[in-house]
């Protein structure tokens, strides 16, 4: 959703550009699950490269402290902090390609 109640985050963070581009990459069937995946290397780059694109690296998920101020303003009552910790973590597993060896 970009409908920016959650913002402006406190510490940086752009999280309608970090849950726009992870929905994109989902809706357009790039998000792999594991290494093993067989688009995995193609969805690897569409993602991290889109995912620096799109989100600046002081505003992206790993800056996220789980303060939980953008929960008390989102209208959908989106765990923001969970959902941040979820996308940094995927985004760190394509990182290091150990994507889904760690289940």
């Amino acid at each position: 959703n970009d409908c920016k109640y959650c913002m402006p985050c406190q510490y940086g963070l752009d999280i309608p550009a970090i849950l726009l581009h992870y929905n994109k990459c989902v809706n357009q069937g790039n998000l792999a699950e594991s290494t093993q995946d067989p688009n995995y290397a193609r969805a690897r780059k569409i993602f991290l490269v889109g995912y620096d694109r799109s989100v600046p690296k002081l505003r992206q998920a790993d800056h996220c402290i789980g303060c939980r101020d953008c929960v008390k303003e989102c209208p959908q009552r989106i765990d923001i902090p969970a959902e941040m910790q979820r996308i940094h973590k995927y985004v760190e597993d394509l990182r290091q390609n150990t994507l889904g060896t760690n289940i």
